[in-house]
């Protein structure tokens, strides 16, 4: 009877001790946070040999634990947004194609044609013979105007909302000329940030100046992505390989939170080594 008796009161105490909260000091699984970052180095080729010891990353102003640092491997979903004033022009569709090839099977694809509003021509797919069918059957009489910033407002909340692991947006745009639309470059750039994605732009230089042109110019350096200016559209391809090859050889970096801390939005990434060119993202998602 006694042991009976012991034997309960044992097993109400494990019981309840199972329900009281961590002891002090204790602590419970860290808050871990990915930033995606390129290095290159003077020529302008991808430095791909770094390790956790080379960077040092910051969040909200405090150095944070790097956990790993390797080679990006998360599937991107990668929205493709085209000025329609270029629908019709020979080199952009080309390199369009060509930098769909190069990241295929790395991403899967949306191509989108902005003018007054977006049109999603071919949503999210990794089936290259569907993008390069709606390539050739491109309208050849487009609008006058074009409006990236309320049409990059679109997209950036529609991916906050999907929450992909690695969302990238790539624009090809005439920036200055024919902007319309009410989103301020403040709002698109803060719903950039919340949805995670990287901004990469080919602009075609013209009269500058601009929301189109600032909120690219801006997104791009927020987000860590590259904005290339080319002087007409026989450069295009080439631009947008550059971004292809940036995107192919990528850095993930896993940092960690201490227990308690809020995560915060700005972020700063550093490399040790000299000589390179390193893009990071400067804001990040609340959380």
């Amino acid at each position: 009877m006694v042991a009976r008796v012991m034997g309960l009161v044992l097993a109400l105490v494990l019981t309840n001790a199972s329900l009281l909260p961590a002891a002090e000091g204790r602590s419970s699984e860290a808050t871990t946070r990915t930033v995606y970052v390129t290095v290159t180095d003077d020529k302008g080729g991808a430095v791909t040999d770094l390790t956790a010891a080379d960077f040092a990353v910051k969040e909200g102003g405090k150095a944070r634990d790097i956990v790993t640092t390797e080679a990006a491997k998360g599937k991107m979903r990668t929205a493709v947004m085209l000025d329609e004033r270029l629908l019709g022009d020979g080199p952009t569709r080309t390199g369009l194609f060509e930098f769909l090839k190069r990241l295929q099977p790395a991403s899967e694809f949306a191509l989108i044609t902005v003018g007054l509003r977006n049109q999603t021509v071919v949503d999210y797919t990794s089936d290259l013979s569907a993008i390069a069918a709606a390539i050739n059957k491109f309208t050849l009489n487009p609008g006058p105007v074009s409006n990236f910033s309320e049409s990059v407002l679109d997209v950036t909340k529609k991916l906050a909302r999907q929450r992909p692991e690695r969302p990238v947006i790539v624009a090809v745009a005439l920036p200055s000329g024919g902007e319309v639309g009410s989103a301020s470059v403040d709002d698109t750039l803060n719903w950039l940030r919340q949805s995670g994605a990287q901004l990469h732009a080919v602009t075609v230089t013209q009269t500058s100046g601009g929301g189109n042109e600032q909120m690219l110019e801006d997104g791009a350096k927020q987000s860590g992505g590259r904005r290339v200016e080319v002087n007409g559209t026989q450069a295009i391809p080439g631009a947008l390989q550059q971004i292809a090859d940036a995107l192919s050889a990528q850095y993930a970096l896993t940092y960690t939170l201490p227990d308690g801390v809020k995560p915060d939005k700005k972020v700063s990434v550093s490399v040790v080594k000299k000589g390179v060119t390193l893009r990071a993202p400067t804001a990040i998602p609340d959380k």
